[in-house]
């Protein structure tokens, strides 16, 4: 509370000033420490008002004489003077005086609190503008219409890359190098929670690949086989599968004691699991008289296999309720390719695309429909909808993989190379016409001879694989 001083000084001609209603009014004058200040005390005593400042020596007195009433002194107290402390512009000290602060440094702005805060607090902009940091004045936003999030796009800096990454050079994503994986070459990945699996040959004389798990929280790389594995590596809830030459493995996320699976053997060609079994592709030459290839099915616990689809050469598969969705060849020169459908519920079987030039390698598919590539020059990435007759082109390019093609919700990304191009193109599934370039074949560390090996969505951005070096894109510091 103010401690203050007021001396209330009678006015001459106050007879009958007092508390009766037809006394006159009782008008006062209060000394303070800005000079005399005239108080109107109504019919009642004059009672002094806190608006006034303390006095310099800190004496609370108040003289209720002069309007009638008893006298009283308050107590004495002491006024201790404030400093600016961090404060800026001008603050109140506390004993009646003003103190003059510092200023702010370039690009701030003294705030209602007398603190110092960025130009831009507060500032709200229209579509397509942003408030400049150095002005605190909104203007065309440069990196908005370039989608940049680091890096400096006419003069104007749209972010910083945290420690350990690089900005993209399309400058729409940090890029950070999560780990290398001892292998010569990668043959396969699959992500499960934030463990990404890699398989390799270390050696060209080796018989199978090596598998290794890379933690990407910690970057630790741990290897889990070693020359064993035979197929690729896929992810199946929260746990990977792959085949090796005495049977399946399971290996849970966060174990490294893969679970065998008795049922088959040899090398799957491609695996998915659905239902409570585990589809194998197996391979085959029928110009040498292997006729035991096609498409084979085991319990997810263990058990005989039984033959889903026979004639089915080194199939690729692909998964959506109740369906699954394979490319092969099927005839003994291993040159007519066929996708298809077979019903996991009844076991019907329906050819779908056959022949031509349908690569052998590739086929998505989701709720809306199923994906596939017909080579050629340009290779076209093409949509056949569940709900229409007519197949879509998506996009044209160099070529296409699907260990480099994923599906995103309502868009599919490809790494491929659009006439001079190479790079992650975004084709969104509503309007392929409107495709955007996601990151360059310099933010995937690839050329035209090299392309990565494997890429994978996550919350924050990519995750990819190049060269057998694992890297992510991560956010840039406004």
């Amino acid at each position: 509370m103010k401690v203050w001083l007021v001396v209330l000084l009678a006015v001459g001609g106050l007879v009958g000033c007092g508390f009766g209603l037809d006394a006159p009014r009782c008008s006062c004058s209060a000394s303070t420490s800005q000079g005399p200040r005239p108080l109107d005390c109504g019919t009642s005593v004059c009672i002094g008002s806190d608006s006034f400042a303390c006095s310099p020596g800190g004496q609370l007195a108040i003289s209720l004489n002069a309007c009638g009433g008893p006298s009283m002194t308050g107590p004495t107290s002491t006024c201790t003077r404030r400093t600016c402390d961090g404060a800026c512009g001008v603050v109140a000290d506390g004993c009646g005086g003003m103190l003059q602060c510092a200023g702010c440094n370039a690009g701030e702005r003294c705030g209602s609190t007398n603190r110092c805060e960025p130009l831009c607090a507060g500032v709200t902009c229209a579509t397509g503008q942003r408030c400049a940091p150095s002005t605190g004045v909104c203007m065309a936003d440069a990196c908005s219409r370039a989608s940049a999030v680091c890096g400096v796009v006419d003069g104007q800096t749209c972010g910083v890359c945290p420690g350990g990454s690089v900005c993209s050079t399309s400058k729409t994503a940090c890029i950070e190098t999560v780990a290398a994986v001892p292998v010569r070459s990668v043959d396969s990945t699959a992500l499960v929670g934030t463990t990404l699996y890699v398989t390799g040959f270390d050696s060209t004389s080796a018989q199978g690949r090596d598998l290794y798990a890379v933690d990407l929280t910690t970057k630790q790389v741990q290897r889990v086989a070693s020359g064993t594995v035979l197929s690729p590596v896929r992810a199946s809830g929260q746990t990977v599968l792959w085949a090796e030459l005495n049977g399946l493995r399971r290996l849970q996320a966060g174990s490294t004691t893969p679970v065998p699976i008795t049922g088959t053997t040899g090398q799957c060609t491609d695996l998915v699991e659905a239902g409570g079994f585990i589809y194998c592709s197996i391979g085959g030459d029928p110009r040498f008289g292997v006729s035991s290839f096609g498409l084979r099915r085991i319990p997810s616990a263990g058990g005989p296999f039984t033959w889903t689809k026979q004639s089915l050469n080194r199939a690729r598969l692909a998964f959506v309720a109740p369906f699954i969705f394979y490319v092969g060849t099927t005839d003994n020169f291993a040159s007519f390719s066929h996708l298809g459908a077979v019903d996991t519920t009844d076991g019907m079987d329906q050819v779908l695309v056959s022949g031509g030039s349908l690569q052998s390698n590739f086929v998505l598919a989701n709720r809306q429909g199923f994906f596939f590539v017909e080579s050629g020059t340009p290779s076209k990435l093409t949509q056949a909808p569940f709900d229409s007759p007519m197949e879509r082109v998506l996009l044209a390019g160099d070529w296409f993989d699907r260990s480099s093609t994923v599906l995103q919700g309502d868009d599919i990304y490809a790494v491929t190379k659009v006439g001079p191009t190479l790079g992650l193109w975004r084709v969104p599934l509503s309007n392929p016409g409107s495709r955007t370039l996601t990151l360059t074949a310099a933010d995937l560390q690839a050329t035209d001879q090299e392309r990565p090996e494997a890429i994978h969505p996550q919350s924050s951005g990519w995750l990819f694989v190049t060269d057998s070096v694992v890297y992510r894109t991560v956010g840039a510091v406004q």
